[in-house]
């Protein structure tokens, strides 16, 4: 009769892993080309990817022919392979990368749980994770730091299983991870896992798996694997190579240096602020999570999962912590541990069949109820607007003027996208109450259930409805089409005291900058800013003319593109 169990337990497991693989089609894969590119990261990235594969090589292709990329080629070689088996070099091929490889770290996630503790505990990370506002949104987006996190991951959940078990086994995907980590941006991929190593060691007080990491033979891999490419990067682009993604891209965002000065200096307070707003909505049940910790602190011991999962997360928030750079992405690698301490904390939690502290159910009813009435709200506006009942018109003057910008934009999608906006606040809304129910009966799952249910109906909404529309109308892709209509394939463009990632991207080719005089060997069609345009001499300007000027910004913003054209040139 004992015989089923382990087939009864293979059966869930897998269960369980088709459900993260349907979430992650919903919530992840479904829809990613979308949207149109309308920020600067996302086309900046794209163009390192168009040089590959459009012949300007695969080892330190230049953006727009001239300039340097800023991080290493891992993420580029997985778009441009991507754009290459699609036969298009399009937003779908530069988001597929970040979205597969969040597939790959969601179900590690989900394998460390239901190995460490139940597959339920693993099932429970995993959607957490998926669900995680910072998370999302890098899973989404064409940038490398999902492809850094998914190294960092790996060589993480190695350490522990290392550590755990001393088997040579974990030592394959340890520095496989680590060089993963330093082709996705940098030599972080390095330092991070040898920190939470280290530390490991040090709360143990136990080095004797040292000898057993080998650790120059490690090296040795990670330096040919990884390391080649650096070697080739610095014969091809010599010392600005080597100041641009060692120096400024590395050392000064680590170290302050008063000549480079690197973006992004905030304090402590703003990283952590940041990684608490990157959790949400899960980040309500982090105190409960330290509770319950501390309670059975006298049971921890060093080499205890848990423990090895708090180290983890303290070791990445220091490291970022003293660093002179901070973002709030720059902490994707800690939410994995994140969402595994959740696993363990909610599955517990059930099991036991612990009562809710008397805290911890106010504060989620009390948020519960506040969350129910916004998406309520947000469903009657919704429908009023999709209606004809100019809701938002009315109430135009109450906001400031750069909210105001925006309210056309948001009555136009709820009078055109509504069906994609009233079927998840309808959902959001009913889970959310479903939440509040559940809460007040004690049911540790139907909490989770019916919050994540909540949490992925208003992603979706965001993903499939809100961002396209915005998206639309900040984006360069409808101007640059029309400009390319206008200049034809036989002109040249050229920027004129003016640069966009956007426009060289959507342009389709290289934007040569023309900095020079425009009254003598100018061309004949230049892009410029309107300021630019604006403050030209009079002389200048009788010998050209405005043909037309991009719509993705505010009308008195400054720095919208102009498309100009010498007059009378044939």
């Amino acid at each position: 009769m004992a015989a089923p169990r382990p087939l009864a337990h293979a059966a869930l497991t897998a269960f369980y892993g088709l459900l993260i693989l349907l979430a992650w089609v919903g919530l992840e894969l479904w829809g990613i080309g979308w949207q149109a590119f309308h920020t600067k990261g996302e086309p900046r990235e794209g163009l390192v990817v168009w040089e590959m594969t459009h012949g300007g090589g695969w080892i330190l292709p230049r953006r727009n022919g001239v300039e340097l990329p800023s991080k290493p080629p891992l993420f580029h070689w997985l778009a441009a392979a991507t754009a290459l088996g699609r036969g298009a070099t399009d937003e779908w091929s530069m988001r597929f990368p970040s979205v597969a490889l969040s597939l790959v770290g969601l179900l590690c996630v989900f394998a460390t749980g239901a190995a460490l503790w139940t597959p339920r505990a693993g099932l429970i990370s995993a959607l957490g994770l998926m669900t995680m506002f910072e998370w999302a949104r890098a899973a989404t987006n064409a940038r490398v730091d999902m492809t850094l996190t998914l190294g960092l991951q790996i060589a993480f959940l190695s350490v522990l299983f290392f550590l755990r078990s001393r088997a040579a086994v974990w030592l394959l995907p340890l520095y496989l991870g680590i060089a993963w980590a330093v082709l996705g941006k940098g030599p972080v991929g390095v330092a991070l896992p040898a920190l939470v190593a280290l530390a490991m060691f040090i709360v143990t007080r136990d080095f004797t798996a040292l000898p057993r990491l080998r650790l120059g033979a490690g090296a040795l891999a990670v330096v040919v694997i990884a390391g080649s490419w650096y070697a080739m990067a610095v014969i091809l682009g010599g010392a600005a190579f080597f100041h641009k993604q060692v120096l400024a891209e590395n050392v000064f965002t680590l170290l302050y240096n008063a000549k480079y000065r690197p973006g992004h200096q905030h304090g402590v307070g703003y990283l952590i602020g940041a990684w608490l707003l990157g959790v949400l909505p899960w980040t309500l049940f982090l105190p409960a999570v330290g509770v319950r910790l501390w309670r059975e602190r006298r049971t921890l011991s060093a080499g205890d999962a848990r423990v090895y999962l708090l180290v983890w997360i303290a070791v990445v928030l220091a490291f970022y912590g003293i660093a002179a750079a901070k973002r709030s992405v720059y902490l994707l690698a800690l939410y994995p541990a994140i969402a595994l301490l959740l696993g363990w904390w909610w599955d517990a939690q059930d099991r036991s069949a612990t009562p809710w502290d008397p805290w911890q159910l106010r504060i989620l009813i009390g948020l519960c109820w506040a969350a129910t009435c916004v998406v309520v709200l947000l469903l009657l506006v919704t429908l009023l607007e999709a209606l004809g009942v100019p809701l938002l018109g009315s109430i135009h003057g109450w906001f400031g003027k750069s909210a105001q910008l925006f309210l056309p934009w948001v009555s136009e999608l709820m009078r055109g996208g509504r069906a994609l906006l009233v079927g998840p606040l309808l959902i959001a809304a009913v889970a959310l109450w479903a939440c509040r129910r559940a809460a007040q009966r004690g049911e540790w799952i139907r909490v989770f259930a019916s919050l994540w249910l909540a949490v992925a109906a208003l992603l979706i909404a965001v993903r499939l409805a809100i961002l396209p529309v915005i998206s639309e109308h900040q984006s360069l892709r409808g101007f640059m089409g029309r400009v390319r209509e206008i200049v034809g394939p036989n002109e040249t463009l050229s920027f004129y005291k003016a640069f966009d990632y956007q426009a060289v991207f959507y342009w389709n080719g290289h934007i040569p900058a023309f900095d020079g005089d425009l009254s003598a060997g100018a061309p004949r069609y230049a892009l410029t800013t309107s300021r630019q345009w604006e403050h030209l001499p009079a002389p200048v300007r009788e010998q050209y003319e405005e043909v037309v000027r991009a719509d993705n910004r505010a009308p008195s913003d400054p720095n919208r593109l102009v498309l100009i054209r010498r007059v009378g040139t044939l």
